[in-house]
């Protein structure tokens, strides 16, 4: 109830929240760590092999031709001071990224977005670690009130995603977004800080050791969620 409290509090209170900055996370099975040139080349071969045309068909960019111009793309998603990129890692490999983006501190707002997630990570506990630690980041750590998720309507995969983790389905842009040269419907989804009370207790009781057998989830998060 204290919880439930504190955050009611935090939906409500005035000031700021922090601007992103990159900062290192970690969880038991993957960590967070800020974006650098040398992560390019294991995220270009990961993500460039047999699956690359499903895993960049609805990014905004992509698939590359060769490495060097994966690097170039890397290099300029690191002078891009409105967003923060982070690594994830697994085993001490890069294995995709994820950004905060959109901020506006005032307002206490912003979007996570630009999720890159290889074949190897999809699908495993460490790829909802990842966005259960952003996520946490984002309203524990910076004390943002809203946090944005938006796909296009084809995107099935990022839809169920924003369902799975909790987020709310609020509606859609018509034509919000020119996607390699198609206009594409945008779904809007939102986190809020008093959602995330239960949110976060969901996770907390998913990602508990007790809930997996031989690597495999005895409850599902949404399961878990329905009852936290």
């Amino acid at each position: 109830m204290a919880e439930q409290e504190r955050w009611k509090e935090l939906s409500k209170a005035a000031g700021s929240a922090s601007v992103p900055r990159p900062v290192t996370l970690t969880g038991d099975h993957i960590s967070l760590v800020p974006l650098c040139r040398e992560d390019a080349d294991d995220i270009f071969r990961l993500t460039h092999a047999g699956e690359r045309d499903e895993i960049w068909a609805d990014m905004k960019v992509g698939p590359f031709d060769g490495v060097e111009s994966f690097r170039a793309h890397v290099g300029d998603l690191l002078g891009d001071q409105s967003r923060v990129f982070l690594t994830l890692r697994t085993a001490a490999r890069p294995v995709g990224w994820l950004c905060l983006m959109e901020a506006r501190p005032a307002h206490r707002v912003i979007e996570l977005g630009y999720i890159l997630f290889a074949p190897v990570l999809q699908r495993t506990v460490a790829a909802s670690e990842s966005l259960f630690l952003i996520m946490r980041h984002v309203f524990d750590d910076l004390g943002y009130r809203r946090l944005e998720w938006t796909c296009t309507t084809a995107n099935a995969k990022s839809r169920r995603a924003a369902d799975r983790l909790g987020f709310v389905f609020e509606g859609i842009l018509r034509e919000g977004l020119t996607l390699k040269g198609r206009p594409c419907d945008i779904c809007m989804y939102s986190l809020l800080a008093r959602d995330w009370v239960a949110a976060n207790a969901a996770f907390l009781i998913w990602l508990h050791p007790d809930n997996f057998v031989d690597g495999r989830q005895v409850q599902s998060l949404e399961q878990v969620r329905v009852r936290v």
